[in-house]
């Protein structure tokens, strides 16, 4: 799930445009599109779909590529035919460190055909851009590794300095599925020995006219955690009305969650963000970003970024009301009333303390905070000269001027499997967009074709420096 930090409302005159590149005459370009186009066109969603079915396909051009037993695995979890994944590695011959991991998932959302404009489980390319589910999250980037790991492993002369691990895994998008990344890190840990990962998370984001203002990198993200407010009654004939209805509770303390805002935390990565693309973005938000970016409890920058709905996820946790299940009968006063929250917890908070301050914030004992999923924190990864080495000098070459900033996102990935397990994971795709332009997990999902091919020699010039 990728979800990009911020929005644009004021251009930067430094901004460059998102220019295509030369390519030679024969870079590989078709065979990668084939399958990324083979990959989109896989329904791998919960309801209707098959990650195993991906997997497969994934594994057929591996083979084809050369790749032999032991040099990769298909990994199905028993009883869940439909939640397969995939692991593929090359190795080094005499490896100075451990490798490095390249991770994406390949299960997507589900997507209705009647809802969208075009069949979601087909590849269109129209007006300059990819359409269909999973373009963006994030089939694109899986297509990457593959199509990087089918060219390395054919390429005359490539003798990595380390591993080169790959992993294609299902279950990021849902709870209905057994999490890949969850499940080989518990049944076949050997394949994540390395030193680092790389996944989605981040991006590069444009401007209002297309020109590209700064590279992301993600380091860190919010924790998803559902809550869930009950409150219960006798109940009774709805003929006689009793004050303590149960709805009537249920309602008093979500309106008191809507009011609720959580204390702020100005993350290290949040403030290196604002200080660096405070400047690029001016007015009012950049002047806020700028102004917290120098001191953190500044109240009137603080005011200008909580207001904005995607800043404000930034800054702290949040909660929302997203489900209502209430009454049994239209004639009978209810018996039950629930309404579920989506919280996006902070690193460094516990789901405790968030229902703790739910608690207070309720001052009812008569409506129950339940933590109905917990998941693990994670802490945000080093962002060491090895690491932003490699990422700066090749964003340097593409987008000239153009700043490499670290993102904490308010979305989840797999990457907080990684990071509890002691890997460093960071987000990272080269892959530009406006401000919420790909709608991902939405209708028309869609990706700039030029961002993609873009993103993908990104992607091939860090790797290669991270393993030469």
């Amino acid at each position: 799930m990728r979800k990009t930090l911020i929005s644009v409302g004021i251009l930067a005159a430094t901004a460059i445009p998102l220019i295509a590149l030369a390519q030679p005459a024969d870079s590989g370009r078709a065979a990668f599109r084939a399958i990324y186009e083979e990959m989109v066109e896989i329904d791998s969603s919960p309801t209707t779909g098959s990650c195993t079915k991906v997997v497969r396909a994934a594994e057929a051009r591996l083979k084809a590529a050369g790749f032999a037993a032991g040099d990769y695995e298909v990994i199905i979890p028993p009883d869940r035919p439909d939640d397969g994944n995939i692991v593929a590695r090359i190795r080094a011959a005499n490896p100075a460190k451990k490798g490095v991991l390249l991770m994406g998932h390949i299960d997507v959302v589900d997507a209705r055909r009647a809802d969208w404009e075009r069949d979601p489980f087909t590849l269109f390319e129209e007006n300059g851009y990819f359409y269909g589910r999973g373009t963006a999250d994030m089939k694109g980037q899986a297509a990457v590794w593959l199509d990087m790991m089918i060219r390395l492993k054919q390429e005359a002369g490539f003798k990595p300095s380390r591993d080169l691990v790959m992993a294609l895994t299902c279950g990021e998008e849902t709870s209905n599925r057994i999490n890949g990344i969850d499940y080989i890190l518990k049944n076949h840990k050997a394949w994540f020995d390395v030193a680092f990962a790389l996944n989605e998370g981040a991006g590069g984001l444009l401007s209002d006219d297309g020109k590209a203002l700064v590279l992301q990198i993600q380091a860190g993200e919010k924790i998803h955690q559902v809550f869930e407010l009950e409150a219960t009654n006798p109940g009774g004939h709805s003929s006689r009305p009793t004050p303590d209805n149960a709805i009537y509770q249920l309602m008093a303390a979500t309106k008191k969650v809507s009011t609720l805002s959580f204390p702020v935390q100005v993350t290290p990565v949040t403030r290196e963000y604002f200080r660096i693309t405070g400047p690029i973005l001016g007015g009012d938000i950049g002047k806020a970003m700028s102004a917290v970016a120098k001191n953190p409890d500044d109240p009137a920058g603080l005011a200008v970024l909580l207001a904005d709905p995607t800043y404000n996820a930034s800054l702290h946790t949040t909660c929302v009301a997203t489900q209502l299940e209430a009454g049994h009968a239209p004639n009978a006063l209810p018996q039950r009333a629930k309404t579920t929250l989506s919280c996006r917890v902070m690193q460094g908070t516990t789901p405790e303390q968030v229902k703790e301050t739910l608690e207070q914030a309720i001052g009812d004992p008569n409506v129950k905070v339940a933590i109905v999923r917990r998941r693990e924190g994670s802490s945000a990864p080093p962002l060491t000269d090895e690491i932003m080495g490699p990422v700066k000098a090749q964003a340097a070459k593409m987008w000239p001027g153009v700043p490499v900033a670290p993102v904490m996102i308010a979305g989840a990935t797999d990457g907080r499997f990684l990071m509890n397990a002691g890997i460093p994971t960071y987000g990272l795709s080269g892959m530009f967009s406006k401000s919420g332009e790909t709608n991902a997990h939405g209708l028309n999902e869609k990706l700039r074709v030029q961002s993609l091919y873009e993103g993908r020699d990104f992607l091939d010039a860090v790797v290669r420096a991270y393993v030469k």
